[in-house]
């Protein structure tokens, strides 16, 4: 009799709980839904460009938030063209850079490397020989570089950033970055009105959003 009461209470519970859980998280204040389209699989986008201060600061706190995400959970880049004084063209060919490194073993190291070059060193890319010095200081052999930069892959890669950018800010999504958008259809909002700041308590927004 005692077990079947158990039994009873906790299946009363555990709606209240699961309810409880989702109530913590309020559209309009912790995210906001910027398409009725979403991705067939759970991720999380980082649009953002490499001359950006406020990208380059993020990227600590990408590196605190990203190991506590769902394994379910694929995490992106997408370099944006419209930030700073660069020209369009310039900021592409940082996107190209953005594509191309996604494909090599020495990613992260790449990205670290790039921001590295502009805020810290403050150098530019004004060639894209100042884009392969870069890759080839990290370990990329230089022929590899010219084919993967030119190759189908990247520019396509390349291009559906754009892509993403486009259709984001006609949504009125994209105002500037760093904007993380989840599952393409949640984009999420972070600072002191909503209270997410910390690492683990972005974690756990986009967690929530990514399986929603």
């Amino acid at each position: 009799m005692i077990k079947l009461v158990k039994a009873g209470l906790l299946a009363i519970l555990l709606p209240m709980a699961a309810t409880s859980f989702a109530a913590t998280y309020e559209e309009g204040v912790h995210y906001d839904v910027v398409s009725e389209r979403a991705t067939k699989k759970p991720e999380v986008k980082e649009f953002f460009s490499f001359y950006c201060p406020a990208c380059n600061n993020m990227e600590a706190l990408i590196g605190e938030f990203k190991p506590k995400l769902d394994k379910n959970v694929k995490f992106k880049k997408s370099h944006v063209d419209f930030v700073g004084v660069r020209d369009p063209e310039n900021q592409q060919m940082m996107s190209q850079a953005l594509a191309t490194a996604e494909v090599l073993p020495q990613k992260d190291q790449i990205i670290s490397a790039i921001f590295n070059h502009i805020h810290s060193k403050r150098a530019k890319f004004n060639e894209l020989a100042d884009v392969k010095d870069i890759f080839v200081a990290q370990g990329v052999d230089g022929d590899k570089f010219d084919k993967l930069f030119k190759s189908f892959s990247v520019r396509t890669l390349s291009s559906k950033m754009k892509r993403d950018q486009d259709y984001f800010k006609e949504k009125g999504a994209l105002r500037g970055v760093p904007t993380f958008i989840v599952n393409g259809k949640y984009k999420l909002n972070l600072g002191r009105e909503s209270g997410i700041t910390k690492p683990e308590d972005i974690s756990k927004l986009i967690n929530y959003l990514a399986n929603k």
